[in-house]
């Protein structure tokens, strides 16, 4: 295993936090835009694993702000990358459709 493939499977087990849509958010963004992602942005990803998870959630699923420009990008990177959703799909979940994946316009 070279380094850069045992830091992507440590950042993979760090991305699991035990909260579902937390968790592929973080997975997404690690497969999606990792490998492309310059090294002020692979920064600030291993800045915000570190982050509580209580924090963390506030963050991404929340739409908390902190005063880290570094950790406000790449919170906007994961969440909303290109000014849209990580999933060119589906939503990773929406609030108020009771099941995830599914829009309120599709009830």
């Amino acid at each position: 295993m070279t380094g850069s493939e045992a830091e992507l499977h440590r950042l993979r087990w760090r991305c699991r936090r035990g909260m579902q849509e937390l968790d592929m958010l973080l997975a997404r963004y690690l497969d999606k835009r990792w490998a492309t992602a310059p090294e002020e942005e692979r920064a600030a990803f291993r800045a915000l694993l570190e982050l509580p998870d209580p924090e963390l959630a506030d963050l991404c699923l929340r739409g908390s702000v902190t005063a880290v420009s570094a950790i406000t990008r790449i919170v906007a990177e994961i969440t909303h990358p290109g000014g849209g959703e990580l999933s060119e799909q589906r939503p990773v979940y929406t609030i108020g459709s009771g099941r995830p994946g599914r829009t309120e316009h599709e009830s």
